[in-house]
Protein backbone atom coordinates (compact mmCIF):
# COMPACT_ATOMS: atom_id res chain seq x y z
CA UNK A 1 0.00 0.00 0.00
CA UNK A 2 1.18 3.85 -1.04
CA UNK A 3 -0.09 6.63 0.50
CA UNK A 4 0.27 10.04 -1.90
CA UNK A 5 -0.17 12.97 0.87
CA UNK A 6 0.29 15.49 -1.93
CA UNK A 7 -2.33 14.21 -4.25
CA UNK A 8 -5.53 14.33 -1.86
CA UNK A 9 -4.67 12.01 1.19
CA UNK A 10 -5.09 9.22 -1.19
CA UNK A 11 -4.08 5.78 -1.16
CA UNK A 12 -2.32 5.78 -4.72
CA UNK A 13 -1.25 1.95 -4.64
CA UNK A 14 -2.86 -1.04 -3.41
CA UNK A 15 -1.06 -4.22 -4.17
CA UNK A 16 -2.19 -8.00 -3.34
CA UNK A 17 0.22 -10.52 -4.34
CA UNK A 18 1.86 -8.81 -6.54
CA UNK A 19 -1.49 -7.79 -8.56
CA UNK A 20 -2.39 -3.91 -8.56
CA UNK A 21 -6.34 -3.44 -7.61
CA UNK A 22 -6.38 0.05 -7.97
CA UNK A 23 -6.58 2.74 -11.38
CA UNK A 24 -3.87 4.73 -12.02
CA UNK A 25 -3.25 8.04 -12.43
CA UNK A 26 -4.39 9.10 -15.70
CA UNK A 27 -2.97 12.62 -16.72
CA UNK A 28 -4.25 15.39 -14.94
CA UNK A 29 -7.55 13.89 -13.66
CA UNK A 30 -8.41 13.83 -9.82
CA UNK A 31 -11.78 11.52 -9.71
CA UNK A 32 -10.58 8.28 -11.16
CA UNK A 33 -7.57 7.21 -9.77
CA UNK A 34 -6.64 5.17 -6.40
CA UNK A 35 -8.52 6.03 -3.86
CA UNK A 36 -9.24 9.16 -1.96
CA UNK A 37 -11.40 11.08 1.03
CA UNK A 38 -14.18 12.80 0.20
CA UNK A 39 -14.73 15.48 2.32
CA UNK A 40 -16.15 17.75 3.81
CA UNK A 41 -18.78 16.34 1.02
CA UNK A 42 -18.96 13.76 -1.04
CA UNK A 43 -20.33 13.23 -4.71
CA UNK A 44 -22.51 16.00 -6.17
CA UNK A 45 -23.61 19.40 -4.34
CA UNK A 46 -25.89 21.15 -6.94
CA UNK A 47 -24.51 24.30 -9.24
CA UNK A 48 -22.32 24.19 -5.97
CA UNK A 49 -24.83 25.76 -4.25
CA UNK A 50 -26.98 25.62 -0.97
CA UNK A 51 -27.89 27.47 2.29
CA UNK A 52 -27.08 27.10 5.85
CA UNK A 53 -28.37 28.94 8.73
CA UNK A 54 -29.73 31.60 6.94
CA UNK A 55 -26.90 32.16 4.29
CA UNK A 56 -26.65 31.07 0.73
CA UNK A 57 -23.27 29.62 0.00
CA UNK A 58 -20.88 29.31 -3.50
CA UNK A 59 -18.89 25.81 -3.45
CA UNK A 60 -16.03 25.72 -6.33
CA UNK A 61 -17.25 24.00 -9.85
CA UNK A 62 -15.41 21.15 -10.00
CA UNK A 63 -17.50 19.07 -12.36
CA UNK A 64 -19.67 21.98 -13.77
CA UNK A 65 -22.36 22.49 -13.65
CA UNK A 66 -21.83 21.02 -9.67
CA UNK A 67 -19.45 21.32 -7.08
CA UNK A 68 -18.11 17.22 -6.16
CA UNK A 69 -16.32 15.47 -3.69
CA UNK A 70 -15.43 17.92 -1.52
CA UNK A 71 -11.88 19.83 -0.76
CA UNK A 72 -9.67 16.89 0.35
CA UNK A 73 -8.83 15.27 -3.12
CA UNK A 74 -7.10 18.08 -4.69
CA UNK A 75 -5.63 19.34 -1.33
CA UNK A 76 -2.09 18.42 0.47
CA UNK A 77 -2.40 16.60 3.29
CA UNK A 78 -0.16 16.91 6.18
CA UNK A 79 1.68 13.01 7.10
CA UNK A 80 1.86 12.93 11.01
CA UNK A 81 2.41 9.56 11.65
CA UNK A 82 3.30 6.15 10.41
CA UNK A 83 -0.04 6.02 7.84
CA UNK A 84 -1.51 9.36 9.30
CA UNK A 85 -2.52 12.08 7.57
CA UNK A 86 -4.22 15.64 8.10
CA UNK A 87 -5.67 18.58 6.70
CA UNK A 88 -6.72 21.87 7.86
CA UNK A 89 -9.85 22.71 5.82
CA UNK A 90 -9.38 26.28 6.78
CA UNK A 91 -9.27 28.56 3.86
CA UNK A 92 -10.57 25.32 1.75
CA UNK A 93 -14.19 25.91 2.27
CA UNK A 94 -16.23 28.48 4.10
CA UNK A 95 -16.48 26.58 7.18
CA UNK A 96 -12.65 25.48 7.94
CA UNK A 97 -12.56 22.48 10.77
CA UNK A 98 -10.16 19.72 9.82
CA UNK A 99 -10.05 16.20 8.79
CA UNK A 100 -7.54 12.96 9.68
CA UNK A 101 -7.55 9.75 8.07
CA UNK A 102 -5.61 6.78 9.34
CA UNK A 103 -4.44 3.98 7.16
CA UNK A 104 -3.70 0.02 8.52
CA UNK A 105 -3.08 -2.46 5.74
CA UNK A 106 -2.32 -6.49 6.89
CA UNK A 107 -2.06 -9.39 4.67
CA UNK A 108 -6.19 -9.85 3.75
CA UNK A 109 -7.24 -6.79 4.48
CA UNK A 110 -7.16 -2.51 4.41
CA UNK A 111 -9.07 -0.48 7.37
CA UNK A 112 -8.78 3.32 7.03
CA UNK A 113 -10.56 5.75 9.09
CA UNK A 114 -11.44 9.22 9.27
CA UNK A 115 -12.12 12.24 11.66
CA UNK A 116 -13.61 15.16 10.31
CA UNK A 117 -14.25 18.20 13.23
CA UNK A 118 -15.72 21.24 13.40
CA UNK A 119 -14.03 24.77 14.06
CA UNK A 120 -17.47 26.23 13.81
CA UNK A 121 -20.99 25.13 12.93
CA UNK A 122 -21.17 23.35 9.66
CA UNK A 123 -22.80 20.56 7.67
CA UNK A 124 -21.20 17.58 6.83
CA UNK A 125 -20.33 14.52 4.99
CA UNK A 126 -17.57 11.99 4.52
CA UNK A 127 -16.38 9.24 2.34
CA UNK A 128 -13.72 7.68 0.36
CA UNK A 129 -13.54 6.64 -3.54
CA UNK A 130 -11.86 3.91 -4.36
CA UNK A 131 -11.61 3.17 -8.32
CA UNK A 132 -10.55 -0.35 -9.22
CA UNK A 133 -9.28 -1.33 -11.95
CA UNK A 134 -11.80 -3.89 -14.25
CA UNK A 135 -9.08 -6.08 -15.48
CA UNK A 136 -5.80 -7.10 -13.28
CA UNK A 137 -3.09 -8.34 -14.54
CA UNK A 138 -4.17 -12.05 -13.90
CA UNK A 139 -7.87 -13.35 -13.88
CA UNK A 140 -10.93 -11.98 -15.47
CA UNK A 141 -12.73 -9.33 -15.98
CA UNK A 142 -14.48 -7.31 -13.02
CA UNK A 143 -17.98 -9.07 -11.24
CA UNK A 144 -19.50 -6.66 -9.00
CA UNK A 145 -22.51 -8.18 -6.50
CA UNK A 146 -24.33 -5.64 -3.99
CA UNK A 147 -27.46 -6.71 -2.14
CA UNK A 148 -29.10 -2.91 -2.34
CA UNK A 149 -32.96 -2.46 -1.29
CA UNK A 150 -33.06 0.76 -3.36
CA UNK A 151 -31.42 3.23 -5.74
CA UNK A 152 -31.79 6.85 -5.66
CA UNK A 153 -33.71 8.25 -8.70
CA UNK A 154 -31.52 11.00 -10.28
CA UNK A 155 -33.30 13.60 -12.21
CA UNK A 156 -32.15 15.29 -15.66
CA UNK A 157 -28.42 16.73 -14.12
CA UNK A 158 -27.65 13.71 -12.38
CA UNK A 159 -28.74 14.55 -8.86
CA UNK A 160 -31.16 12.65 -6.27
CA UNK A 161 -34.35 13.92 -6.16
CA UNK A 162 -35.09 12.18 -2.88
CA UNK A 163 -37.27 9.47 -4.31
CA UNK A 164 -36.39 5.61 -4.10
CA UNK A 165 -36.69 3.38 -6.80
CA UNK A 166 -35.91 -0.66 -7.48
CA UNK A 167 -32.58 -1.20 -8.23
CA UNK A 168 -32.22 -1.37 -12.52
CA UNK A 169 -29.70 -3.30 -14.52
CA UNK A 170 -26.42 -1.44 -14.45
CA UNK A 171 -23.76 0.41 -15.81
CA UNK A 172 -23.88 3.01 -12.83
CA UNK A 173 -23.24 6.29 -11.63
CA UNK A 174 -25.99 6.21 -8.73
CA UNK A 175 -26.30 5.81 -5.06
CA UNK A 176 -27.82 3.27 -3.04
CA UNK A 177 -29.21 2.03 0.00
CA UNK A 178 -30.36 -0.65 2.22
CA UNK A 179 -27.20 -2.52 1.41
CA UNK A 180 -27.95 -6.03 2.97
CA UNK A 181 -24.53 -7.78 2.44
CA UNK A 182 -21.30 -5.91 1.75
CA UNK A 183 -20.32 -4.88 -1.57
CA UNK A 184 -17.85 -7.38 -3.66
CA UNK A 185 -16.06 -7.27 -6.59
CA UNK A 186 -14.59 -10.93 -8.10
CA UNK A 187 -12.18 -11.16 -10.32
CA UNK A 188 -12.19 -14.66 -11.69
CA UNK A 189 -8.98 -16.77 -11.98
CA UNK A 190 -7.66 -13.63 -9.05
CA UNK A 191 -9.70 -13.60 -5.88
CA UNK A 192 -12.60 -11.53 -4.21
CA UNK A 193 -12.46 -8.05 -2.37
CA UNK A 194 -15.22 -7.14 -0.13
CA UNK A 195 -16.57 -3.58 0.95
CA UNK A 196 -17.29 -2.78 4.58
CA UNK A 197 -18.10 0.67 6.42
CA UNK A 198 -20.26 2.28 8.96
CA UNK A 199 -21.70 4.42 6.28
CA UNK A 200 -25.49 3.48 5.10
CA UNK A 201 -24.84 5.17 1.50
CA UNK A 202 -23.07 3.51 -1.78
CA UNK A 203 -22.39 5.22 -4.92
CA UNK A 204 -21.18 2.92 -7.80
CA UNK A 205 -19.55 4.15 -11.11
CA UNK A 206 -18.94 1.42 -13.51
CA UNK A 207 -19.67 3.85 -16.45
CA UNK A 208 -15.63 3.59 -17.42
CA UNK A 209 -14.77 1.11 -19.42
CA UNK A 210 -11.35 0.22 -17.53
CA UNK A 211 -12.33 0.59 -13.84
CA UNK A 212 -15.01 0.44 -11.64
CA UNK A 213 -15.93 2.87 -8.26
CA UNK A 214 -17.33 1.51 -5.25
CA UNK A 215 -18.04 4.24 -2.31
CA UNK A 216 -19.32 4.59 0.65
CA UNK A 217 -20.37 7.59 2.05
CA UNK A 218 -22.06 8.89 4.88
CA UNK A 219 -25.21 10.35 3.09
CA UNK A 220 -26.37 10.18 -0.26
CA UNK A 221 -25.17 13.24 -2.69
CA UNK A 222 -26.64 16.78 -2.67
CA UNK A 223 -27.26 15.97 0.92
CA UNK A 224 -26.53 19.70 1.86
CA UNK A 225 -29.46 20.95 0.30
CA UNK A 226 -31.79 18.19 1.88
CA UNK A 227 -31.07 17.53 5.86
CA UNK A 228 -27.50 17.79 6.31
CA UNK A 229 -25.66 16.33 9.39
CA UNK A 230 -24.43 19.46 11.41
CA UNK A 231 -21.26 19.12 13.60
CA UNK A 232 -21.37 22.08 16.37
CA UNK A 233 -17.98 23.74 17.63
CA UNK A 234 -15.52 20.77 18.90
CA UNK A 235 -17.86 17.92 17.63
CA UNK A 236 -16.61 15.20 15.16
CA UNK A 237 -18.22 12.59 12.50
CA UNK A 238 -16.15 9.24 12.58
CA UNK A 239 -15.85 7.22 9.50
CA UNK A 240 -14.03 4.26 8.38
CA UNK A 241 -13.99 1.85 5.92
CA UNK A 242 -12.67 -2.06 5.29
CA UNK A 243 -11.20 -3.34 2.07
CA UNK A 244 -10.43 -7.35 2.71
CA UNK A 245 -9.38 -9.91 -0.30
CA UNK A 246 -9.19 -13.38 -0.41
CA UNK A 247 -7.00 -15.30 -3.18
CA UNK A 248 -8.70 -18.22 -5.77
Amino acid sequence: MRLDPGSGGRIASLEVNGVELLAPRRGGDWLLWGCYPMVPWAGRVRNGQFGFDGEEYQLELDLPPHAIHGVGYRAGWEPTDPGALRLNMEGLWPFGGWAEQRVEVSDQSLVVTMAVQANQRMPVMAGWHPCFRRQLSQGGQAELSMGAGHMWQRDDVGIPTGERAPVPPGPWDDCFGNVSSPPEIRWPGFGSMQLESNMTSWVVYNEEPDLICVEPQSDAPDAFNRAPMILEPGETLDVWMKISWELE
